[in-house]
């Protein structure tokens, strides 16, 4: 049994999954994951195009020495529509994370990881990091992958790869109890934090089933889903950057089409990230970055 503020929760251990680092122990809690659950925002309408997201899959990411949890959602669309004339990134299966990350001792949140967009030498993917911080910052950090023992793409002793992570004070994030409100970004279904001052009115909400990240589904999407694969290393969740990628084989040109996507359509996500991200007077997306 774990507490958490007032709350009591059973948590069923799964001792044999190996998708996860040394030291950490994999397990589900429905009613726990469904108290953190990410509140996702559509007023843009991009992600119910063509169709709005079929399953948002949890496990439970623990860290018993360091007294860390974390819960790790997966948000899952059968088909991406993503086209820029001659571009074209549609595809079946898109998959986008978000973690609530809680300190168990205190029951507090402690971080919230959101997969965002990014400049075009990361693929046009990032990583906001929501936690106890004085300021904003962007930084671009190399990171090393599992190796194939935990993670089917990370090779002999882990694959390098690069992201910029937003690391953003946690008390400028809407929360709604415990849980965390995100919005739909772009065509290719990345996410960004909503702003606390910014309480949205009417917007649409999506709402996936809930189901469980289990060995049986990772093996679908690790394994089955041709035309895209889960590339996502999920064995070590509550390292920085937290939300660890590298494409799987047959995608290796998907970074290079989200690059030439990014630079077409959204110009100043790229030179003028940080300014998209941290000032206040850019309309429309301060409404929905937090800074």
């Amino acid at each position: 049994m774990m507490c958490l503020g007032d709350k009591e929760y059973e948590l069923k251990y799964e001792p044999h999954d190996p998708f996860i680092a040394d030291g950490l122990e994999v397990a589900y809690c429905d009613r726990l994951a469904d108290d953190f659950r990410p509140i996702i925002l559509d007023p843009r309408g991009c992600g119910v195009t063509p169709f709005p997201p079929e399953l948002m899959a949890y496990r439970l990411i623990v860290d018993p020495a360091a007294r860390k949890i974390c819960i790790l959602y997966e948000v899952y669309w059968g088909r991406q529509d993503c086209t820029w004339r001659e571009l074209n990134k549609d595809h079946d299966h898109d998959y986008e994370q978000i973690h609530v990350h809680i300190d168990t001792t205190s029951g507090e949140v402690e971080r919230v990881v959101v997969s965002s967009v990014g400049p075009m030498g990361c693929g046009g993917h990032g990583v906001e990091i929501y936690a106890e911080t004085e300021k904003s910052k962007a930084e671009e950090i190399e990171y090393t992958t599992s190796p194939m023992r935990m993670f089917p793409w990370g090779g002999a002793s882990g694959k390098k790869n690069v992201t910029q992570i937003r690391t953003i004070p946690i008390e400028r994030l809407y929360f709604e109890d415990q849980r965390p409100a995100v919005v739909v970004l772009n065509c290719y279904h990345v996410f960004t934090g909503l702003k606390r001052r910014n309480k949205p009115e009417g917007w649409p909400e999506l709402n996936p089933r809930l189901v469980r990240l289990d060995r049986e589904l990772l093996d679908t999407w690790y394994y089955h889903n041709s035309g895209n694969r889960f590339g996502h290393d999920i064995s070590k969740p509550l390292d920085e950057p937290c939300i660890l990628y590298y494409p799987p084989p047959g995608d290796l040109k998907a970074r290079v089409i989200y690059r030439l996507l990014l630079h077409k359509t959204n110009p100043e996500s790229t030179d003028e990230l940080e300014d998209v991200f941290f000032e206040d007077t850019i309309q429309p997306m301060n409404l929905i970055h937090a800074s």
